[in-house]
């Protein structure tokens, strides 16, 4: 018996795709044989299986049977249905006799004035979609509230490896962001950030964004705007093993988005010992910063940006930064791979020995 993990997505490498790689790659260390199912099998270092674009939602319905149909002459006998965009697949696959799972990324919630979310009836369509899932498992905890059934937060995770790197000594930057270069992540914001804490700062405070994305045109020219070519870098992805380095080199981390989950980026920034500073709207990323033990990092409206004494306090907060290097890294200890990763492990185990349809 196995497990397949659906992946729907494609020209994206975000945190979505590193947490099913790793959880393909624990599932298979702990005996459960597991795949993804992808377009694009190379992206991934997992076992991966080649499937047909599904980049539309008319493609996903059209294969959506026909893979069925495959998974059961591979011997699966669970799928996961990873986030938002393959849940209303559920169905479907339940009609089949798979033991459906879905594990969600994003918070589901109606189209919102910024124009992220979902229209009223794929809003409609996806709740009554859960009622098809054997199990719900969500990133972020804003979705035990969004679905009529029950749905069970399992956060984020940090590997291990992440906290045992090399460290280096070197801060060349007060904020930094790590990130795709795209709408949701309001990388802008970042840039505006940068340039009103100079305006009222002392001295130089310098910024970081490595990324890559479809907005990156954009960026360079509101760098140039606000007139921060001198006090912002801008540099493409970097191997991921490299990143340790790139989190070393900040004395706090920004995350300014839109939306998120449970920001994979912020576990790496604890685990680098570097606190952070984060939009309310940014899923689990606020309450992270203030729960689980000493408080990290400060959450903000982009109002807030208005107010001197903000302003003054994020400052002051990159200043001591280093102060809560040890209140970082046990932090980001809470959501080891062991700890998150191997309670999924143990019911999938226990939903594989379930003889109940």
């Amino acid at each position: 018996m196995a497990v397949c993990i659906y992946s729907p997505s494609e020209k994206i490498w975000g945190g979505g795709q590193i947490y099913v790689d790793h959880l393909c790659r624990f599932l298979n260390d702990s005996g459960i044989e597991t795949f993804i199912a992808t377009s694009e099998p190379k992206t991934f270092s997992s076992p991966a299986m080649q499937m047909p674009s599904v980049s539309s939602k008319l493609r996903r319905l059209v294969s959506s049977h026909s893979l069925a149909k495959d998974l059961k002459e591979r011997g699966v006998r669970i799928i996961v249905l990873n986030d938002l965009s393959s849940l209303w697949l559920a169905p479907i696959f339940r009609f089949h006799g798979f033991k459906v799972v879905s594990l969600l990324h994003l918070y589901l919630q109606k189209r919102n004035k910024a124009g992220f979310g979902h229209r009223w009836l794929e809003y409609r369509i996806l709740k009554y979609s859960s009622y098809f899932s054997h199990r719900v498992y969500s990133v972020n905890k804003d979705n035990q509230r969004a679905f009529p059934v029950p749905v069970e937060w399992i956060g984020n995770f940090i590997s291990p490896w992440f906290f045992d790197a090399n460290r280096s000594e070197s801060k060349r930057y007060d904020l930094g962001l790590v990130a795709r270069l795209s709408v949701e992540k309001n990388i802008p914001l970042f840039v505006q950030i940068i340039a009103d804490l100079n305006s009222i700062s002392d001295r130089p405070i310098r910024g970081l964004i490595v990324g890559k994305g479809e907005q990156e045109a954009l960026i360079r020219n509101e760098i140039e705007r606000l007139g921060m070519l001198s006090l912002i870098d801008l540099k493409p992805w970097v191997d991921r093993s490299k990143l340790p380095d790139v989190f070393d080199q900040i004395r706090c981390f920004a995350i300014t988005s839109y939306h998120e989950g449970f920001a994979t980026t912020l576990l790496e920034s604890h685990a680098r010992g570097v606190p952070a500073i984060c939009t309310r709207s940014s899923g689990f990323c606020p309450e992270f910063l203030g729960g689980f033990g000493s408080v990290t990092g400060i959450a903000f409206d982009r109002e807030d940006l208005g107010s001197r004494v903000f302003l003054h306090n994020i400052i002051r907060f990159i200043d001591n930064s280093d102060k809560l290097f040890p209140a970082c890294r046990l932090k980001a200890q809470y959501f080891t791979e062991e700890k998150v990763l191997g309670k999924l492990c143990i019911d999938f185990k226990d939903m594989m020995n379930d003889q109940s349809g």
